[in-house]
């Protein structure tokens, strides 16, 4: 039976995504967050415990692949998709997130660019070698992380501000984010893991520094908190891959 744990949760990452579709096809976007949550948390346990019980296989590497491109892949092209297709004039009585067709707001779509892009990124994920301990390109999960925290804020200022330069201006960021995040998504970018010790300093000043700058980020910033986490999470990326370059010279 232990064989079948992992890939239970994976399977659980997966239904935890369609969850998140369903509540932002229902504009539902309070519960998103949630069922996000839940696929991360599915999705770490599904490596470490096939790790645990030495059960790992090809079928449970492939079925991982597969829940992350709902959850990490389609579930945030969804989110991307939500904000620009809201409604910039509504008739009285009818609610701003209301349904829109695609003939009548095809600019919406592009925010399946970033899902295209995380597709063909989980593919070369599965072909390449180097990414056993670090990432090439930023990961899936930290993409979608950035995108609900932009998408949290998008609802929850509207909510409190019906501010509609706020949602213009928005929805031009929704854009400019969904083609970033399918750049960074295939990058020729080294990204270090989460895997090491954080505690080891020698080894891993990057990754507590960083850790360090996430708590004041979330509590300045709230929602857009998860947004600018990443942002950092890419910098500290890079000025570890710079630092790291410079000691192996010396």
């Amino acid at each position: 039976m232990k064989k079948h744990i992992p890939n239970s949760l994976t399977l659980l990452n997966l239904f935890s995504g369609c969850c998140g579709i369903v509540a932002c096809m229902q504009g539902s976007y309070n519960l998103v967050p949630i069922f996000i949550l839940i696929s991360l948390i599915a999705d770490f346990l599904d490596g470490f415990v096939a790790r645990a019980l030495n059960v790992k296989s090809d079928l449970g590497g492939q079925l991982d692949s597969l829940a992350d491109m709902v959850t990490f892949g389609v579930l945030p092209g969804m989110m991307l998709y939500n904000i620009l297709r809201f409604k910039t004039n509504f008739i009285v009585g009818e609610a701003p997130n209301a349904p829109v067709s695609i003939i009548d707001n095809p600019i919406a779509l592009f925010g399946f660019v970033y899902t295209l892009f995380a597709c063909l990124r989980l593919a070369k994920f599965n072909l390449d070698t180097r990414q056993t301990v670090n990432f090439i390109g930023l990961n899936t999960p930290a993409c979608t992380i950035f995108v609900v925290g932009f998408y949290m804020q998008f609802f929850t200022k509207w909510q409190f501000e019906n501010n509609w330069d706020f949602v213009i201006y928005s929805k031009v960021a929704a854009i400019i984010i969904s083609f970033l995040l399918a750049f960074l998504a295939i990058a020729e970018i080294e990204i270090f893991s989460m895997k090491g010790n954080p505690f080891n300093w020698k080894e891993n000043k990057m990754r507590v520094i960083f850790l360090l700058s996430a708590i004041p980020q979330l509590f300045l910033f709230k929602w857009l908190g998860l947004s600018t986490i990443i942002v950092s999470y890419v910098v500290f990326a890079i000025l570890h891959n710079k630092t790291s370059k410079q000691t192996s010279y010396n």
